[in-house]
């Protein structure tokens, strides 16, 4: 129960600073252009999608515009405003499901996360090539040398845009990682490609452990566990990224893992939800592991740039 009252008091903070960094100037910049789709968020909680037709200014309310939507045009006042963001640009979280990198890049959508309240971790982009994320735990009451830490490196190296159902294609190339302890070390080569759709993103992975242990002894604090992972193990793993609603805002994120295809208990699936912006995103869900092992998952990711 202390990690979900934390988990609430962590995302109302990163909603609340949000609001406060949005609030002044929120129509700079905003210009009438039949052609560019805005995705506004209200200060009442609503999500708008439309076209931004006209400004205008009230002697009572200030400044506003008037927007064109599916059901008509709507005249919203700035500090009716929470966010305003092109719609290109308001999903900045794709470059990854959950835990499963996707073949999209970073690019300029730099970001500091949480992972399970107890994991910190950053990401950054170049161009849309290079991505790179890093991260190490704080777990209370264990020692350095048996925390987590991991690397990840990913090339962009093709997309394709489409107009078809599927709208565009991308693949990548990437490096990870891995240290469960500081004497378990944990690298893989993997390939993953995107394809997106009209509301959904699919994302397919292969990955190839590498190194020259087959045997960890993991210890956190008194507790250990034996770990048996071959090296040369093949594994696979699939994604999920849609938004459910006509809201832009909630997302069903899904992941289906396995670690050796030559042994499919070696296996594990990810369900839960997104509610995003274009600054901050919270994940909540839960993983199901063969074992049989049911762990809920939570993190957030703040993207301030």
């Amino acid at each position: 129960m202390k990690i979900i009252r934390y988990s609430i008091f962590v995302s109302l903070f990163f909603l609340f600073f949000q609001n406060v960094y949005c609030a002044d100037d929120i129509l700079k910049g905003i210009l009438p252009n039949r052609e560019l789709e805005y995705i506004l968020r209200l200060a009442n909680g609503d999500v708008l999608s439309g076209y931004v037709i006209e400004m205008v200014n009230d002697p009572k309310d200030g400044e506003g515009i008037k927007l064109k939507t599916e059901v008509g045009n709507a005249i919203i006042f700035a500090n009716q405003i929470v966010e305003i963001t092109p719609k290109e640009e308001q999903y900045r979280h794709s470059h990854s499901v959950y835990l499963l990198p996707t073949a999209d890049p970073i690019s300029s959508n730099h970001f500091i996360g949480l992972y399970e309240l107890m994991f910190f971790y950053a990401g950054a982009g170049v161009g849309d090539i290079l991505s790179v994320t890093a991260g190490h735990s704080f777990l209370p009451g264990i020692s350095s040398s048996q925390q987590i830490s991991a690397l990840n490196v990913k090339l962009t190296l093709l997309s394709m845009e489409f107009e078809d159902v599927a709208r565009k294609m991308t693949l990548a190339l990437g490096y990870n990682l891995a240290y469960v302890n500081s004497y378990n070390r944990f690298v893989h080569l993997y390939g993953v490609g995107t394809v997106e759709l009209s509301r959904s993103k699919l994302t397919a992975m292969v990955f190839a452990k590498m190194g020259s242990k087959d045997f960890y002894d993991i210890y956190f604090g008194n507790n250990r566990i034996d770990l048996i992972y071959e090296d040369g193990s093949f594994g696979i793993g699939l994604g999920l990224d849609t938004r459910i609603t006509k809201r832009h805002d909630l997302h069903l994120i899904g992941e289906i893992w396995n670690s050796n295809v030559a042994k499919p208990t070696n296996s594990g699936v990810l369900l839960g939800f997104r509610l995003c912006n274009s600054s901050f995103s919270s994940d909540f869900g839960i993983t199901f592991f063969t074992i049989p092992y049911i762990v809920p998952f939570v993190s957030f990711k703040w993207t301030p740039f």
